[in-house]
C-alpha cells in the first residue's frame, strides 16, 4: 500500500491498518526538506516511530534535559523506566503531531512482522487524544499572547503563595534560560521543548512567584514620531535568516520570512521556509501549511498568466 499524502492522510492510513490488523512497516515521507519517518505496526497497532523516538532519540532527550550525563551506560539504565519511556512517549507524540498535518509527502507500507516496541497506540485513541492536545495547546496559546510574552525572573517583593509549589525537572530548567529577553516561543526553542508544554510550566511558575510574564516593550519610534524606514525585501531577508540562525524555533520569523521570500518573488523560497517553519514550530503547522497552499496557488496562476 502506498501513495501521496495529498490524496489520503496519514491518519487515515493509520485507521486502515488497524482495522485490517496489519503488520509492517510504514515509511512516511512529508514536504521539501524533511526526513524519513519509519513508523512500525504490529497488528494494526503502532509500536514504534523511528527515529524521532527511537533509544538514540531518547538519550538525546535525555541528556538535553540534563537528566542523563553524556558518559552514561548506553543502554539508559540510569534512568528509572517509567520516566524514560514518558519521554519517549513525549517525542513520539511530538512528532506525530507534525506527520498528521502533512499533506504533501508520501508513504509506502511494507507488510510483514515486525518486532514489538515501546507503544502500543490505537489510531482512533490517538486522534482522540491530538485533538485534545491540540485545543490545550491553543487554549495556551491565547493566554500566552501568542508564545510573546517575554520571561523573567520575578521581582523580590513579590509575595509567594501559601502552598509550595513541586519543581519538576523542565522548571529549573526554564527558571535557569528566563533572561528577560526572551519570550515563550524562543523559550522553548533555546530548552528544545515543546512550546506547550513549557507555556503549561510558565503559567504554574508565574503562580508561584518565581517567574513573571510580561508583554513586550513597545517599538521606540525615531524623533518626530516617525517611523523607521522599511527595509526592502532583500534587507528583511537577510535580518530575518540572521535571526533563525540563532533562534530556529521563532515561529513569527518563520512566518515573516516566507513573506519577505514572496514580496521578493521568490516564491519557492517562501515556500521552503514556511514548510521549515512547520518542522521547527509544529504547533504552528496547520498556519504554516495555509500558506504553503496559498503560495502554491500563486505560483500555479503565475504560471497559466505567463501561457
Amino acid at each position: 500500500m502506498h501513495g501521496p499524502l495529498s490524496e489520503i492522510g496519514l491518519i487515515e492510513v493509520l485507521q486502515l491498518l488497524e482495522r485490517g490488523r496489519r503488520s509492517g512497516r510504514l515509511r512516511v515521507i512529508g514536504p521539501v526538506n524533511s526526513v524519513p519517518h519509519t513508523l512500525r505496526i504490529r497488528d494494526g497497532l503502532l509500536v514504534a516511530i523511528e527515529p524521532d523516538a527511537d533509544d538514540a532519540a531518547l538519550t538525546k532527550a535525555l541528556i538535553r534535559r540534563a537528566e542523563m550525563a553524556p558518559g552514561d551506560s548506553p543502554d539508559l539504565d540510569p534512568v528509572p523506566i517509567a520516566h524514560r519511556e514518558a519521554v519517549r512517549e513525549r517525542l513520539a507524540r511530538q512528532a506525530l503531531v507534525v506527520m498528521l498535518h502533512w499533506d504533501h509527502g508520501r508513504f509506502d507500507f511494507e507488510a510483514g512482522p515486525v518486532p514489538d516496541g515501546p507503544l502500543s497506540w490505537s489510531s482512533d485513541a490517538l486522534v482522540l487524544d491530538l485533538v485534545a492536545t491540540e485545543s490545550r495547546r491553543a487554549e495556551l496559546r491565547e493566554a500566552l499572547d501568542e508564545w510573546r510574552l517575554i520571561v523573567e525572573r520575578c521581582p523580590a517583593d513579590r509575595m509567594p503563595p501559601d502552598a509550595p509549589v513541586s519543581l519538576e525537572a523542565l522548571d529549573w530548567r526554564i527558571i535557569d534560560a528566563a533572561n528577560g529577553l526572551r519570550d515563550v516561543a524562543a523559550l522553548a526553542a533555546h530548552l528544545v521543548e515543546p512550546i506547550e508544554e513549557v507555556g503549561a510550566r510558565l503559567r504554574v511558575l508565574e503562580a508561584a512567584a518565581i517567574l513573571h510574564l510580561r508583554h513586550p516593550e513597545p517599538e521606540v519610534r525615531q524623533s518626530g514620531d516617525r517611523a523607521p524606514p522599511l527595509d526592502s525585501p532583500e534587507q528583511s531577508i537577510e535580518r530575518l535568516r540572521a535571526r533563525l540562525r540563532h533562534v530556529p524555533g521563532d515561529g513569527m520569523a518563520w512566518r515573516a520570512l516566507g513573506l519577505a521570500e514572496v514580496g521578493a518573488g521568490h516564491f519557492d523560497r517562501a515556500v521552503a521556509a514556511w514548510t521549515a517553519w512547520q518542522e521547527a514550530v509544529p504547533a504552528d503547522a496547520e498556519t504554516a501549511q495555509a500558506l504553503v497552499d496559498a503560495a502554491h496557488t500563486m505560483m500555479e496562476a503565475l504560471r497559466e498568466s505567463r501561457d
